[in-house]
């Protein structure tokens, strides 16, 4: 009887690792560029066949059966019984622009050459085209007519001090055009600092930089789960200029330094080839989208896809 329960715990330990492997598959294509390029190998998480009894959820990457029968990794947007839009590059919900956190921002914002970059007494200014096209650096041969970006904006490096005894924080401000904000460390040590225009509102986050690195994303790792500040941006005209500045505190110096500073631009969303721009979702419907609109086919073609459609769902890259 021992021999046997000793059989049963091996064979169970076996079916166990065999269940919790991760799936994992090679990236083709550029549909989910830049996050994702030729080559990529991505994971599920661990038990992957827990997946198959859970809904996918906004903002998560699925690997799915596409039309043709192959498997596509994608973005889940639109979810069931939702009116789903592409407006003017964003993506709208009831008449509401779906604003992306920040790791889903980092996974698609797109470094921004700038057209002059001038640095003095502790602040960075730089000058953005106007207008900036959606253009991508790694599918150069493409072809296809160009239309204005208008969400960008900029993520700063800083490093900060130990400060005064008084704990006075240092402070960066950090302006998007005519919007600004302030931004406050209370900790020593390297942070990040992200603000702009995104998805028809001003965002903006800080947090400590983390050890991790994503080297393609052109955001800092260490991602927030939310912004620190979301509000609307009224207005469209583009954005044009970007500055980060040290800010003298009332009792010290800042003792903050900015070490690096970099434009960042969103993903421009497009609608079908044949203009269509609107889709009502079932109950049991959603829209799925690839990160380089200019190489995916995806909902926009085919349509909303059913839940049997989903396969595994996609761990994030780094943090």
């Amino acid at each position: 009887m021992t021999r046997i329960i000793g059989m049963a715990a091996v064979v169970c330990a076996i079916a166990c690792g065999w269940l919790a492997r991760p799936a994992r598959w090679e990236v083709e294509g550029l549909s989910m560029a830049p996050g994702l390029m030729p080559g990529d190998v991505v994971a599920s998480p661990p038990f992957p066949l827990l997946d198959r009894w859970r809904s996918p959820r906004r903002f998560e990457r699925w690997t799915l059966v596409a039309p043709d029968g192959t498997v596509a990794v994608k973005r889940v947007w639109g979810l069931p019984g939702e009116e789903f839009e592409i407006v003017a590059g964003d993506l709208v919900i009831a008449g509401e622009a779906v604003v992306k956190p920040p790791q889903v921002l980092a996974e698609v914002a797109l470094p921004v050459a700038a057209t002059s970059r001038h640095e003095t007494d502790g602040a960075v200014r730089l000058t953005l085209p106007d207008p900036m096209f959606d253009d991508v650096p790694f599918a150069p041969g493409e072809r296809r007519v160009l239309v204005p970006a208008h969400d960008k904006g900029v993520a700063s490096v800083i490093d900060v001090g130990e400060g005064d005894p008084a704990g006075a924080p240092a402070c960066v401000e950090i302006s998007v055009d005519a919007r600004a904000v302030r931004v406050a460390f209370h900790r020593a040590g390297r942070h990040a600092a992200v603000a702009g225009r995104l998805d028809g509102a001003f965002v903006a986050a800080a947090w400590p930089l983390s050890p991790s690195v994503c080297p393609r994303s052109c955001l800092p790792s260490g991602w927030p789960a939310v912004w620190t500040i979301q509000s609307p941006w009224n207005g469209h005209d583009p954005v044009t200029s970007l500055d980060v500045q040290v800010v003298a505190s009332a009792s010290r110096a800042t003792g903050a330094t900015i070490l690096d500073v970099t434009a960042w631009r969103d993903v421009h969303h497009r609608p079908s080839a044949s203009g269509r721009m609107q889709w009502q979702l079932g109950s049991a419907e959603w829209f799925v989208l690839g990160d380089f609109p200019g190489g995916s086919r995806d909902s926009r073609q085919w349509g909303p896809v059913g839940s049997d459609l989903f396969r595994d769902r996609l761990t994030t890259s780094c943090r």
